[in-house]
């Protein structure tokens, strides 16, 4: 059974109206990352209200779903887990680690509009790292993290300044359970970046530069992603 995938403007919202075979499941994972590339949407809702059971198999799908949605520059979040079915996912063990959740639409879409999006410029680089030292403290970390995720922060936006221009980066903040992370995500439609593995390694550059940027700031956070197409651009 096809998901219905409706687009409010930068967000992509898909409503589950019933069960779902894993070949619907896998349908529609693919279906989302076509349009989020298509569409060049900033946010994915999925809407699991009407599942009364989710089992590995859609846990797993919808992590994929998340995941995949941010290396092309939007956040996922689930919406609708009703009470049964999260009290049945605690019993198997199984988790939504790193993917958003909401109570409803309403709150899912409150969330995606929350984001902090930083335009990116010669001047705007302390901007971008102010407003995430300021995400990161309103989620609890300490002064000390709080200085980590700004460095980060930093050193992709001048990578962004330096081969592309300009960019934007959009800063979230990511719940799991008890536990809250910050997002980001950096995008810009510059020249690409040819060898990413090379280019994530200690001291390359193609600038002159110290080639410590991209490799420095995969240190300093728990996770690092680079997707990058030759001619389109990086995020």
């Amino acid at each position: 059974m096809e998901v219905p995938i409706l687009k409010q403007g930068h967000y992509l919202i898909a409503s589950i109206q019933s069960a779902l075979t894993d070949a619907d499941l896998s349908q529609l994972r693919e279906a989302l990352i076509e349009r989020v590339g298509r569409f060049r949407a900033r946010g994915v809702i999925v809407d699991v209200t009407a599942l009364d059971v989710m089992d590995s198999f859609a846990v797993r799908t919808l992590r994929d779903i998340a995941h995949m949605a941010r290396l092309r520059g939007a956040e996922t979040v689930i919406v609708g887990i009703q009470p049964e079915v999260a009290f049945a996912m605690v019993q198997l063990g199984l988790t939504l680690k790193g993917v958003s959740t909401a109570l409803d639409l309403e709150e899912g879409l409150a969330f995606l509009n929350v984001q902090t999006q930083v335009r990116i410029d010669h001047v705007d680089v302390v901007t971008a790292r102010q407003r995430g030292r300021d995400l990161a403290a309103e989620a609890g970390f300490s002064s000390g993290d709080q200085t980590v995720i700004a460095a980060a922060i930093s050193e992709i936006a001048r990578n962004i300044l330096m081969y592309a221009k300009r960019g934007e980066i959009a800063l979230s903040v990511v719940a799991n359970g008890d536990r809250q992370g910050v997002v980001v995500v950096a995008r810009d439609q510059g020249p690409g970046i040819r060898d990413v593995p090379r280019a994530m390694q200690d001291g390359y550059s193609t600038s002159g530069g110290l080639g410590l940027g991209l490799p420095g700031a995969r240190r300093l956070m728990d996770d690092f992603d680079v997707v990058s197409d030759a001619g389109k651009g990086t995020t």
